[in-house]
Formats: C-alpha cells, sequence, structure tokens
C-alpha cells in the first residue's frame, strides 16, 4: 500500500487588532484597580474598625485606655505574669523606698511573644503620658498555636506583617538581617513534603493563612455589630481585672496533689542536675528588641523578665546578643530556693497566691536595688 505523505497546513498567529489589544489593556486596568480597591478597603477597615472582642485583652486594654496616665508601671506577659504578680504588692514594697508607684498587670494567660510583643504596641498607642517602667515577660517566641485556635480571634487579631514575617524567619531558618535567607532543607520541606518536614509545613500555612484572613478582616463582623448595638462589652472586666481593678487575678488553686509533687521535685532534681545551657533564639532577641525600641520611643524603660520556672533553667544567650535592656532573672532555683518549694508550687511554671505573693516582693526589692544602684535609669 503505498504510503501518502500528510501535510499539515499551520497558520502562523496573526497579530492582535487594535480593539483586542485594547480590550486586554482594559482587562489589565480593571483587574489593578479592583486589587488596589480591595487593598484600599482592607487598610480602610483596619484604620476604623474597632479593637476586636479578645477575651481579657480586649477587657484590659480598654481599661488602661481609660487610665492611661493614672499608671507608671506595666507588666505584660502570659499567666506567668497575670497571677504571679500583684500589682499592689509590689507598690507598696516601693512605696516604703519612698517612691511612689501605680503598676497594671496586663498578664493574659498563654500570651507569648509575638502576640504580646502585638498587644504592647496597643497598650502604647494609648499614649501613656506618665508611664516610666515596662516589665515585659521574656521567652521563647512561640511558633506553635493549638489546632483548635485555628482560625479563631485569639489566634487572629495579631498577625500583622512585623509578627508573621518574624514567625516566618524562625520556621524557615531565614535569620533576622533585611535579606531573607531561609534554609534551602525548610524551603524543600513546604514545596515537596516529606513526613519529617510535615511540621514546617503546616507551620508555614497556617501563619500565612492567619496573616491573610487577618488583612482581610476576615471575621471582623462580630466587631461591627458590637460597636454599634452598644453591646455591653465590659461585663466580663472584673473578672480579667480583679478585685483591686489592677489586672491580677491570685491563683485559687490550693496546691500540687502528693503525687504532682513527687513529679515536681524529681523534674527539679533533674534540672538541679543540668550542666548544659538553652539558647534563646536571635528571633526572641529581634522581638525584645523591637518592644524596647518602642517602649523607649515613648520616653519608658524595657526590663526584661525571667519568671521562676523550671523550664527555663540555664538561659543563655546566642553570641552574648542579650536583650536590649535590663534582664531581672528568677529562674534559678540555687538563688531563689523559697520560690521553687513545693507548698508554693502549682506546677513546673506557676506559684500559688502564697508564691505569687512572696515572688513579688522579692522582684520589687531587687527591682528598687537596681534603680538605686544606677542599672536601670
Amino acid at each position: 500500500m503505498p504510503i501518502r505523505h500528510l501535510a499539515l497546513n499551520v497558520e502562523p498567529l496573526r497579530p492582535a487588532t487594535s480593539t483586542e489589544r485594547q480590550t486586554l489593556f482594559r482587562a489589565l486596568i480593571n483587574s489593578a484597580i479592583g486589587v488596589g480597591a480591595f487593598l484600599l478597603t482592607c487598610i480602610g477597615l483596619h484604620a476604623v474598625l474597632p479593637f476586636p472582642q479578645i477575651d481579657g485583652v480586649s477587657q484590659k486594654l480598654r481599661f488602661f485606655a481609660a487610665h492611661k496616665d493614672e499608671f507608671d508601671t506595666l507588666f505584660i506577659g502570659s499567666s506567668r505574669i497575670y497571677f504571679q504578680i500583684s500589682p499592689a504588692i509590689f507598690d507598696g514594697v516601693i512605696r516604703e523606698s519612698g517612691s511612689p508607684m501605680r503598676s497594671f498587670n496586663f498578664g493574659i494567660g498563654g500570651m507569648h511573644l509575638p502576640e504580646s510583643a502585638y498587644v504592647l504596641e496597643q497598650v502604647l498607642n494609648t499614649k501613656p503620658r506618665n508611664l516610666r517602667w515596662v516589665f515585659i515577660e521574656l521567652g521563647e517566641l512561640q511558633t506553635k498555636w493549638p489546632h483548635e485556635a485555628a482560625g479563631s480571634r485569639r489566634a487572629l487579631y495579631w498577625h500583622d506583617w512585623r509578627r508573621t514575617s518574624l514567625i516566618l524567619r524562625k520556621v524557615l531558618g531565614s535569620g533576622t538581617h533585611m535579606v531573607w535567607l531561609p534554609n534551602l532543607k525548610k524551603v524543600r520541606d513546604i514545596i515537596l513534603p516529606r513526613k519529617s518536614g510535615l511540621e514546617t509545613r503546616d507551620l508555614f500555612i497556617f501563619h500565612m493563612a492567619e496573616l491573610e484572613k487577618n488583612f482581610a478582616n476576615v471575621a471582623t463582623g462580630s466587631d461591627i455589630l458590637d460597636y454599634f448595638s452598644r453591646r455591653d462589652i465590659n461585663k466580663d472586666s472584673a473578672k480579667y481585672l480583679g478585685a483591686a481593678g489592677d489586672g491580677y487575678v491570685p491563683m485559687t488553686n490550693k496546691g500540687m496533689s502528693a503525687s504532682q509533687t513527687a513529679t515536681y521535685e524529681h523534674a527539679l532534681a533533674l534540672v538541679m542536675a543540668q550542666n548544659g545551657w538553652r539558647s534563646i533564639s536571635p528571633y526572641t532577641m529581634e522581638a525584645c528588641r523591637q518592644c524596647a525600641q518602642k517602649i523607649r520611643g515613648i520616653g519608658a524603660v524595657p526590663i526584661f523578665l525571667i519568671t521562676p520556672s523550671t523550664t527555663r533553667f540555664n538561659v543563655t544567650y546566642l553570641d552574648n546578643a542579650r536583650p536590649p535592656g535590663v534582664v531581672m532573672a528568677f529562674n534559678d532555683p540555687r538563688v531563689y530556693p523559697n520560690l521553687y518549694r513545693s507548698s508554693v508550687r502549682l506546677d513546673e511554671d506557676h506559684l500559688t497566691k502564697e508564691g505569687a505573693e512572696e515572688f513579688t516582693r522579692i522582684m520589687a526589692a531587687n527591682f528598687m536595688h537596681l534603680v538605686q544602684a544606677g542599672e536601670i535609669k
């Protein structure tokens, strides 16, 4: 059978007509206008929307804003601050030395860096005229959040670019320099996830998603409704402000059980026997630097506070890069044995009411010593 040669007749692409070029140009212009309008709308809404209703944070922020010029000292951090520093006792110790002081406890359960840094900025944005000292809990920058918190208002509201970029740098191992140099293995774990790299991928996706939703003002409908309906948004204030209205709420737990005490004392013995050191990451140091810069910007003094905890024993700093401010550390059981007695502990990280009051007195006395010695100015 003869083989026939098949010839394909392929027509060359014709150039776009003037009308088609104009249509494409208009489509691009309209798309750019749409994107720009969306971005401007998001930015505008961020500027005018009320602060979201975040349990504990909102109540304390509103109270502080209403009384901002009455306080000269602020404590900010997690439950280790919230339940463990009594402003009344702290102020009393300082007053006995002849220096009147009024402090406020802005501790919130589970509020670590970088969330605490965001809240600090909101507090400072109220422009307190008499704020002189700001104590910030020093702890490692947190990248992990409980899965059940994903998409919640608590996980969402603080995800601005400053906070999220620092978290992403830590997740990617990019360093804190201006130019991002991510660890190539971590980039691979995101693009081509393996079983060993799923955590990196999940953290990257989680924080990017929270940033996008926060920028797009997702879940702000209830905030707008609260604002215009004039709901009683202060009804739970006493719950978070405490009986004295100073932000301190003492722990009501009676202490550890016999089995918990045995577990604690075993853990404490292991910690006391440790010789190695655990370094605080450069990402935490960068977060501290940003906090200190904001605090000094209003004329106040930053003080970094490490609370009595066995999980923070033997903390050191990479390349001697200490935080940009005085560090008051109470995480050594050898130096502060009374704060590590099982009778004043609830667990490895928290003190009973009695222990919290003792800690506050010791911390206040140490603070006054540093001030009088000229180490805190």
